[in-house]
């Protein structure tokens, strides 16, 4: 998510990328376009099933690797965003990582639910205003999908992708999963040979 300096635009731009509710898997480089060139990073938003006490140690190093690869990413001005959706709601919380917390993330390589020397310092909460106006437009991937859930084999940290406007496809939408389709396809081919397991 980026804007304008002036913050009267937002724009949502959709990463390749796939994950689990613990953890996200984006390439290394993030995209370029011409429109963006006047926005600043704001950060990233991820979901999970249910609400955590803290901000987790997999989104603190991951944030910590965009910064630190990116360095239109400012620390005091791009978060974190973890929507959650609880039972009838859906939760958002929004967490910057403080100076610690960015070396900690920067240098940490172990991914389990609980690294040595995660501390809540790492990251304070932040305040989050929510509107119902907004002035944007949404980039996507150009050549591809920006859902990599159902073909996570096709992913690459080293990936580069061009982006253009449109508005993103939904997640279960036919291009982000080849693979079902060309299976259905197969099962509805009368002239396919299968073979009799009852035989």
């Amino acid at each position: 998510v980026v804007s304008t300096q002036s913050t009267e635009a937002v724009v949502s731009t959709q990463s390749t990328g796939w994950g689990t509710h613990q953890t996200v898997h984006l390439p290394s480089a993030l995209p370029g376009h011409e429109y963006l060139k006047e926005m600043e990073p704001l950060g990233w938003i991820h979901t999970q099933p249910n609400e955590l006490p803290q901000l987790a140690p997999q989104d603190v190093t991951m944030h910590a690797k965009v910064m630190s690869e990116n360095m239109s990413w400012n620390g005091e001005k791009t978060i974190i965003i973890t929507c959650s959706f609880t039972p009838g709601s859906c939760s958002l919380t929004a967490y910057k990582l403080t100076p610690s917390g960015y070396e900690w993330g920067r240098q940490n390589k172990d991914t389990s639910s609980n690294p040595q020397g995660y501390l809540p310092s790492h990251y304070e909460k932040v305040q989050m205003l929510l509107s119902d106006r907004f002035l944007g437009f949404f980039m996507v991937p150009a050549e591809s999908s920006w859902n990599y859930n159902f073909m996570g084999v096709r992913h690459s940290s080293s990936m580069k992708y061009d982006l253009e406007l449109a508005t993103p496809k939904e997640y279960y939408h036919e291009l982000h999963r080849p693979a079902h389709f060309l299976n259905f396809s197969s099962m509805e081919n009368p002239d396919a040979d299968f073979e009799d397991r009852f035989a």
